[in-house]
């Protein structure tokens, strides 16, 4: 059905079938052009909702990278119950954040031996996309990782949220009784296959828990508190992220509006006064209303997390940011600068891609190529190539057409009047209710 309704995130490219999803692990795939001369390493934490997913995937292929003088590192991670439910052992050992542990385990590797694939052990850039990016924050902001990286690309992470203990307890009483699993130890016997039935709950897919060994402090705090480590930072997002799930089952769930009388209505009764203008500054990008309702929940979903994170850092160093409105050639671009739209042209696996006619092959390369230049150069020296830091111009750079361009970010004025309100609460609230209620159907 994903297949069918042209979901990016089920395009082949981003599969696997030759890695999948198991109690075990602990792979990484390391490209390299020479072991002889030291270059900047690259390591990539894929997303997938901590659920699925594969650093082994076409997509994330570092050959192209590689020949541009980058040492890339993929990480695979146990994902799902496996990775991040959290148990309480016979013994009354705690377990929580294995994935994350996993992850942490990667980058110590990486710093103690990457020299010997060519790497610059004093200069690796941890980079994530989705989950991948929530994990990178995580990791940021542990006790122990930051040593292991030194500079940070943040890809579409939405805002970083931990979990209480407490809570984390619960969930795993609550997991029990609805799978009648008497212990954990039962649990951990069971078959990576057999452990795929059963439903991961859906409020430990994006919040780590606070266990006092890989975090201490919550991690909107330490954000909001400047307690996190003085490193560059990359951080950015899509123009179309919500297109992943501007389809028709969704509408109702959403309360999306099809006329511009239940619009008023919406505006008047959800948005108020602060959402109706955000809507207002959206419209013009706007293919229709149902777009425009997206696009807004789109905003704190992904783009006001990315507003308040280049706030946040530029504090404490230099941060920037980035947005990728660039379509590609696939699709006829139904989907837009769809979720992880930048990847392919990051990594240059955009011209492995078969189903792109020829002619926006072309333009997809010349996109490339800039977009490579931009990173490539942020990962030698810490510093957007030609960019200003976000603290001293609060622009970001913005990748559409055949090229790039340093523009203020957008709707930031309308953004910032919105986090007055509990507009951003409601909106991720609605959204992550009609996400369960799908996920569940």
């Amino acid at each position: 059905m994903n297949r069918f309704l042209k979901m990016p995130m089920m395009r082949p490219e981003i599969l696997t079938n030759s890695d999948r999803t198991s109690d075990d692990a602990f792979v990484l795939n390391i490209w390299t052009s020479s072991t002889e001369e030291k270059k900047p390493v690259l390591v990539f934490l894929h997303g997938g909702g901590f659920t699925y997913g594969s650093g082994t995937t076409p997509l994330y292929n570092g050959r192209y990278l590689a020949a541009k003088g980058i040492v890339v590192v993929t990480v695979n991670y146990r994902l799902g119950i496996a990775g991040f439910l959290p148990v309480v052992k016979a013994d009354g050992t705690f377990s929580a954040n294995r994935g994350f542990y996993d992850q942490q385990c990667a980058l110590m590797w990486v710093r103690k031996h990457i020299a010997l694939f060519g790497g610059d052990e004093n200069n690796i850039t941890l980079m994530g996309q989705s989950a991948g990016a929530l994990s990178a924050f995580t990791q940021m902001l542990s006790i122990e990782s930051p040593q292991y990286f030194d500079k940070l690309i943040v890809c579409s992470a939405g805002e970083p949220t931990c979990m209480a203990k407490d809570r984390a307890l619960s969930i795993w009483e609550d997991f029990k009784k609805k799978n009648h699993i008497s212990s954990a130890e039962q649990l951990m016997a069971m078959s990576g296959k057999k452990l795929l039935k059963y439903v991961m709950p859906l409020e430990i897919v994006s919040s780590p828990v606070l266990d006092g060994v890989l975090l201490k402090d919550n991690t909107g705090s330490a954000m909001a508190d400047g307690r996190f480590p003085v490193k560059p930072v990359l951080v950015g997002s899509t123009g179309d992220e919500m297109k992943m799930v501007d389809n028709k089952s969704w509408y109702k769930k959403l309360g999306i509006a099809m006329n511009e009388a239940d619009f008023k209505k919406k505006c008047e009764t959800v948005y108020g006064e602060a959402g109706t203008r955000l809507a207002e500054a959206i419209r013009p990008t706007a293919k229709d209303l149902p777009d425009l309702q997206f696009k807004v929940i789109e905003v704190p979903m992904f783009h006001a997390s990315v507003l308040k994170a280049l706030e946040q850092f530029s504090k404490k160093t230099n941060a920037y940011g980035y947005r990728m409105n660039y379509v590609p050639g696939f699709w006829k671009g139904i989907r837009g600068a769809y979720h992880c739209a930048e990847l392919p042209l990051f990594f240059g696996t955009i011209r492995d891609i078969p189903d792109i006619p020829n002619e926006s092959m072309e333009i997809n390369l010349r996109q490339s190529e800039v977009l490579q230049n931009d990173w490539i150069g942020f990962m030698k020296n810490g510093a957007l190539p030609g960019a200003e830091a976000f603290g001293t111009s609060e622009t970001i750079r913005i990748y559409e057409g055949t090229g790039s361009a340093d523009l203020p970010f957008p709707q930031k004025d309308e953004i910032r009047a919105a986090y007055k309100s509990d507009l951003f609460d409601c909106l991720r609230k609605d959204f992550m209710r009609a996400r369960n209620q799908n996920f569940v159907a």
